[in-house]
C-alpha cells in the first residue's frame, strides 16, 4: 500500500511541532507532579519526626526527674547504709567494754591507779591508751608483765615514765603511760 499525503508540509511541520509541544509539556507536568509528591512525603516524614522528638523530649523530662529521684533515694541508702554500720558497730562492741574493765581489774596491782583511759575501735580490736599512777616501778613492771602474758592484750608499750613530788617530805609518785590492743576473748 501506498501512501499519499495531500497535507502540505508547512501543516505537517506544525502538527509535528504541535505534538512535541504537547509531549515536553506532558513530561513536565509529569515531572512536576513526580517533585510535588515527593515534596508532599517529605513534609510527612518532617511532621512525624517532630512528633516523634516532642515525644521524646517530654519522656526524657519524665525520666529525668525519676533519675533525680532515683539518685535521692540511693544517697539515702548510703547514708542509712553508714548509720546501719554504726549501729552494728556499736552493738557489736557494747559488751566488750564491760569485759575490758573486768580483765583490766584483775590485772591491776594495788600500788597502780588510773588517772586516764581511752579506746578507740579498730575492726576486731580496741586501741587501749592508759594514763597512770604508780607508788614504784616494781608496780609498772608487774602491771606491764601481766598485761603482755594475758591472751586478750597485745602490743604492750610504755610510752613514759614521770617522777612526780607534790609536797615536800612525800614519796615520789609515778606517772607512766601505756598503749595496747585488746581482742576480746571467746
Amino acid at each position: 500500500m501506498i501512501k499519499i499525503n495531500l497535507l502540505p508540509r508547512e501543516i505537517e511541520k506544525k502538527v509535528t511541532l504541535r505534538e512535541k509541544k504537547f509531549l515536553v509539556s506532558i513530561a513536565v507536568l509529569i515531572v512536576a507532579a513526580g517533585f510535588f509528591g515527593l515534596y508532599l512525603v517529605k513534609v510527612g516524614q518532617y511532621a512525624r519526626l517532630r512528633k516523634q522528638v516532642k515525644k521524646v523530649e517530654k519522656e526524657l523530662a519524665l525520666l529525668e526527674t525519676i533519675v533525680k529521684k532515683v539518685d535521692e533515694i540511693e544517697q539515702s541508702k548510703e547514708a542509712l547504709a553508714k548509720k546501719l554500720d554504726v549501729i552494728r558497730s556499736l552493738m557489736g562492741n557494747r559488751l566488750i567494754y564491760p569485759q575490758l574493765l573486768e580483765d583490766l581489774t584483775r590485772m591491776i596491782p594495788s600500788r597502780v591507779w588510773f588517772t586516764s583511759l581511752v579506746t578507740k575501735s579498730g575492726s576486731d580490736f580496741l586501741t587501749i591508751t592508759i594514763e597512770a599512777s604508780a607508788m614504784d616501778n616494781y608496780a609498772i613492771a608487774d602491771f606491764i608483765t601481766r598485761l603482755s602474758e594475758a591472751k586478750n592484750f597485745s602490743k604492750v608499750e610504755l610510752k613514759k615514765i614521770i617522777n612526780e613530788k607534790r609536797k615536800e617530805g612525800e614519796e615520789v609518785i609515778k606517772k607512766f603511760g601505756i598503749t595496747c590492743e585488746y581482742r576480746q576473748g571467746s
